[in-house]
């Protein structure tokens, strides 16, 4: 039916009303609560890191800050929810290297982008991996595991995080480079991989200390080696890869908040400015180190260039180890 004349003058009447109504809006943001959404279940990683800078983000927003568990297909579960989320500044996504770094790589039927369908508001943090066996398999360091392994192709069992996260790729890269067979066991997300690591039902994890520090210090597993450059303060007494025989080899996470790519300008300033104000100006980055964790502010384009690079260096290890998954 045409538009009456009197309702299209009352829609122009009404117009002017809208944007300022908008503005109004975005001026105002948060003013409800704002769901954070991770792709991993409960104990692991991603939620611990999550769970630790969530209050500090309600403390600055005046906001509730909701962690929302979506675990499954490493990650991609929750950030399709994220992607199809209202981009109104209420639905983010808390995510690692696996999930902003390498997904695009690994699975290729996806219906999002991480640079096309998310807008980065800042990284968090970054991490180093470590080396951890069960305390049943007879190896006391790095170059013993890499003997047994040689010794007993095929027969080692190592989790992962997910098919193509973190701890999965920091396996197939110690493969390659250390020239063994070992089984790859992926699980839904680190925690249960931990303890079946702790339970002895897989024998090798290379992930996060914070994921694994309860095991260790119970005696259920032992770190053999960090691989990072240099070693961390929370385990000063570990070797990296390279003092124990391994140079060249490491292998670390970070982590970084995200939003759907329309999210209006003024709400991811708000939401950048707070994750700034929580690393620098509170106590979040003692907590994370508590957890073997670093704390590492980039800024919304310094981190939406450094998830370009990652995706380039990780997409080449992907294509180099043939790893593929659907």
């Amino acid at each position: 039916m045409p538009l009456s004349r009197r309702t299209l003058l009352g829609a122009i009447a009404a117009a002017p009303a809208v944007a300022p109504s908008l503005a109004a809006a975005q001026a105002d943001y948060p003013s409800r609560p704002i769901r954070m959404l991770i792709g991993f279940p409960p104990g692991g990683g991603v939620d611990i890191v999550g769970r630790l800078l969530a209050p500090k983000l309600q403390e600055r927003l005046g906001q509730p800050v909701l962690v929302e568990n979506r675990a499954g297909a490493n990650g991609n579960i929750a950030m399709e929810a994220a992607v199809k989320a209202p981009a109104d500044g209420y639905t983010l996504f808390y995510g690692n290297v696996g999930n902003l770094g390498v997904t695009n790589a690994l699975y290729h039927s996806l219906p999002f982008d991480t640079l096309r369908d998310f807008v980065p508001i800042a990284q968090t943090m970054e991490s180093s991996l470590v080396i951890a066996v069960a305390d049943g398999l007879p190896v006391r360091s790095l170059a013993e595991l890499i003997a047994y392994a040689k010794a007993n192709p095929g027969k080692l069992d190592a989790g992962s995080a997910g098919a193509g996260g973190p701890s999965h790729l920091a396996l197939e890269l110690f493969k390659r480079q250390t020239g063994t067979e070992i089984v790859h066991v992926p699980y839904r997300g680190s925690a249960p991989a931990v303890q079946d690591l702790a339970g002895g039902r897989i024998q090798l994890l290379l992930d996060g200390y914070s994921l694994m520090r309860g095991a260790v210090e119970s005696g259920r597993a032992r770190v053999l080696a960090v691989a990072a450059a240099a070693r961390q303060p929370i385990l000063p007494a570990v070797p990296t890869t390279a003092e124990a025989g391994l140079p060249g080899f490491e292998a670390g996470s970070w982590h970084a908040l995200v939003a759907p790519a329309a999210t209006p300008v003024p709400a991811l300033r708000r939401l950048e400015a707070a994750v700034e104000w929580a690393l620098r100006e509170t106590d979040l980055p003692q907590a994370f180190a508590q957890q073997g964790v670093a704390a590492r502010f980039r800024n919304a384009d310094e981190t939406r260039s450094f998830i370009a690079a990652e995706r380039e260096r990780w997409g080449r290890v992907v294509r180099e180890a043939g790893i593929r998954v659907e």
